[in-house]
């Protein structure tokens, strides 16, 4: 059987947290916006879509006008995160190290595209994955985005790694195993598997793939 590892970005893979922060507002200051954001506001949309993010902090105008506000963010965030990168997980690049040894890694997010390029070249992770997609890249929710990768890679069998509910719901939708990343951003009731630390994951996917 054919068996692979998706891993989501934010909260999963790096913490871009700060720099994300002060690069959105360093946009909004710089385009003479009102808006301003603090890392409990940007946590709250870590993992959502464009449209999502767009319609939860830029309430107060219409969807169009709410994208190109959060098309200047985006551009303010892959040009500072390029300089000051998020933070690495504790062994995490032994972990996946060991992972990529016996599994095919991938990313899918609900970044923009450029977000997770941005996460393998800034911090020298290019050689643990052998591919990402985002809806940035083709417009699909992550679900959808999950089963194109195992389709057209034809893998029989998945786990995708993420830290929110969302994350869980979308993976039930594409129907392949979960498992919570509690380090993360996200938290989950009583979530059947899940890791405190990225270095636990390699025996719990051994188990599931099991």
């Amino acid at each position: 059987m054919k068996k692979a590892i998706f891993f989501d970005l934010d909260g999963t893979l790096w913490d871009a947290l700060a720099p994300i922060t002060y690069s959105w507002n360093e946009a909004m200051i710089k385009n003479n916006k009102h808006y301003r954001f603090d890392d409990t506001s940007i946590r709250s949309i870590m993992g959502l879509t464009p449209e999502e993010t767009a319609l939860l902090v830029f309430n107060d105008v219409p969807l169009k006008e709410g994208l190109e506000l959060f098309k200047i963010c985006v551009k303010a965030e892959l040009e500072y995160l390029a300089i000051h990168p998020g933070k690495l997980y504790p062994l995490e690049k032994e972990t996946l190290e060991e992972l990529s040894k016996s599994y095919p890694l991938y990313i899918i997010s609900n970044c923009d595209k450029g977000y997770i390029e941005n996460f393998l070249n800034s911090l020298n992770m290019t050689k643990y994955f052998k591919g990402h997609i985002c809806v940035g890249d083709n417009g699909f929710a992550k679900w959808q985005n999950i089963v194109y990768l195992k389709d057209i890679n034809k893998f029989d069998d998945v786990i995708y790694i993420g830290d929110t509910l969302k994350d869980k719901t979308e993976s039930t939708k594409a129907n392949v195993k979960f498992i919570h990343a509690n380090y993360g951003f996200g938290h989950i009731d009583n979530d059947q598997y899940f890791v405190n630390k990225i270095s636990d994951l390699p025996p719990l996917i051994n188990k599931l793939f099991d």
